[in-house]
C-alpha cells in the first residue's frame, strides 16, 4: 500500500499540466505580415488576420480582416494594431513575411529582429521582397483564394519546387544575415495591373543587409539556382539554339535538367582570389521542334550549343552578382575559412567585385523524348 502511494506522489511530481497554454480564443492569428518604408523613417506594418463566422449548427463564413499601422518600430506597429482589433495579435502562426522594396534597399534586418527575439515566432515563415508596396500585395482579393496567406504560401511553394528560389525562410536567412562573405537573395513579387494577381518577378540580389536594386531575371533564375547548387522538384530551361529558322519557335530547345554537379574551387595566389565554377547539367529534351534528334551527332551538336549558351549566360549572371556587390555564391565564406591571414587583410566589400570568377556550364543531353 505504501508502495503505491508513493509511486502516486511522485507521479504528481511530473504532471504538470498546461501551465503555458495559449488559448486561441484570447488572440487574433496573424498569417502574413508586411512592412513598408515610409517618409520620415516611419514603417508601414500590415496584417491580414482571418476569422470564422457562423454557428455550429449553421454555415461556416471565412472573413479575413487587413489593418495597418504605422510607428517608428515594427514592435511599436504591432502594439498600435492590437489597440484596432478585438483581441492581441499573435504571431507565432504567421506564413508569410513581404518586405516592400524601398524598405529593403535601407536595411532588412530591423523589421525582422523582434521575429528571433520573441520565442513563440514561426522562423519557418517564407520572405519576399515586393516591387512596390507590401501593403498592395497583403490587401488583394484572389477570386479563387479565401485567404491572401493561403495564395502567397502556394505561390512561393511553387516558385521553391520549379528552382526559381531557393527558399529562404526566418531561420535560413538569419546565418546570412550575421555572417560576413555570404550574401543572399529573395523572390520578387509583383502585384498585377488588374489587382486580383501576384506575379513571380526575379531573385533580388542583397548586399549584407540591403537590397542592390539589381535582379536576376526570371528567364535566368533557374540557372542561377543551379549555379548555386540546389535543384527543386523540377528545373526546366528554355533557349535560343538556332537563328537561321523564319518559323521562330524552331529556333528553341526546352530542356529538363535531371541532374546537376556542381563544383566551386577558390584559391589565393599572390593575394589574389580566383574562383572556379562548374556546373555539369544531364538534360532531357521536352520540346524542339527543329528536328526528330534522329541520331547520337545531331544530340551531341545540340548539347554543345546548349553548352555555349549556358556558359554564356553564367557568366552575365556573375557579372551581375559582382557589379551588385553580392556574393551569393558565398565565396568569401570560403576565402575566410581556408585562408584566414588573407581574409583578414581583405576588405570583401571592395575586393570582391574585383575578383577573378571563371563560370564553366556542360550539358549532355541524355535523353531527347520518345520519338525517334
Amino acid at each position: 500500500m505504501k508502495y503505491k502511494i508513493l509511486c502516486v506522489m511522485l507521479s504528481l511530481l511530473v504532471l504538470t499540466g498546461c501551465w503555458d497554454q495559449r488559448q486561441f480564443k484570447n488572440y487574433n492569428l496573424a498569417l502574413s505580415v508586411g512592412f513598408d518604408q515610409l517618409e520620415g523613417g516611419r514603417i508601414r506594418e500590415t496584417v491580414s488576420i482571418p476569422t470564422i463566422m457562423g454557428g455550429p449548427q449553421g454555415p461556416r463564413e471565412q472573413k479575413v480582416q487587413i489593418v495597418s499601422s504605422k510607428a517608428p518600430t515594427t514592435l511599436d506597429a504591432r502594439e498600435k494594431i492590437d489597440q484596432k482589433i478585438s483581441a492581441s495579435f499573435d504571431p507565432s502562426k504567421i506564413q508569410v513575411v513581404l518586405v516592400g522594396e524601398n524598405l529593403a534597399k535601407r536595411d532588412i534586418y530591423p523589421v525582422l529582429d523582434g521575429f528571433y527575439r520573441n520565442p513563440n515566432s514561426n522562423l519557418n515563415a517564407q520572405l519576399a521582397l515586393v516591387e512596390g508596396s507590401a501593403q498592395e500585395a497583403i490587401s488583394i482579393k484572389t477570386p479563387n483564394e479565401a485567404r491572401v496567406s493561403q495564395y502567397l504560401t502556394g505561390l512561393l511553394e511553387g516558385v521553391v519546387s520549379g528552382t526559381y528560389s531557393t527558399g529562404e525562410n526566418l531561420q535560413l536567412i538569419s546565418a546570412e544575415l550575421m555572417e560576413p562573405g555570404e550574401d543572399f537573395s529573395l523572390p520578387i513579387l509583383k502585384v498585377e495591373g488588374d489587382k486580383q494577381m501576384i506575379k513571380y518577378n526575379g531573385l533580388a540580389l542583397f548586399n549584407n543587409r540591403s537590397y542592390t536594386g539589381e535582379k536576376i531575371k526570371p528567364e535566368d533564375a533557374v540557372l542561377f539556382i543551379l549555379l548555386q547548387g540546389q535543384k527543386g522538384k523540377r528545373a526546366r530551361i528554355t533557349r535560343k539554339v538556332n537563328n537561321d529558322k523564319e518559323n521562330e519557335p524552331l529556333n528553341y530547345v526546352t530542356i529538363k535538367v535531371m541532374k546537376i554537379k556542381r563544383d566551386l574551387k577558390v584559391t589565393v595566389q599572390n593575394g589574389e582570389v580566383k574562383a572556379d565554377l562548374s556546373l555539369k547539367i544531364s538534360a532531357r529534351v521536352l520540346e524542339y521542334p527543329h528536328n526528330q534528334l534522329v541520331s547520337l551527332k545531331i544530340v551531341k551538336n545540340l548539347s554543345e550549343r546548349l553548352t555555349r549558351v549556358l556558359t554564356k549566360d553564367a557568366k552575365e549572371i556573375i557579372a551581375k552578382t559582382q557589379a551588385s556587390n553580392s556574393d551569393v555564391f558565398s565565396i568569401g565564406r570560403r576565402v575566410k575559412g581556408y585562408y584566414p591571414e588573407v581574409w583578414k587583410q581583405l576588405d570583401w566589400i571592395k575586393a570582391y567585385p574585383q575578383i577573378t570568377i571563371t563560370p564553366k556550364v556542360e550539358v549532355d543531353v541524355k535523353q531527347h523524348g520518345i520519338i525517334n
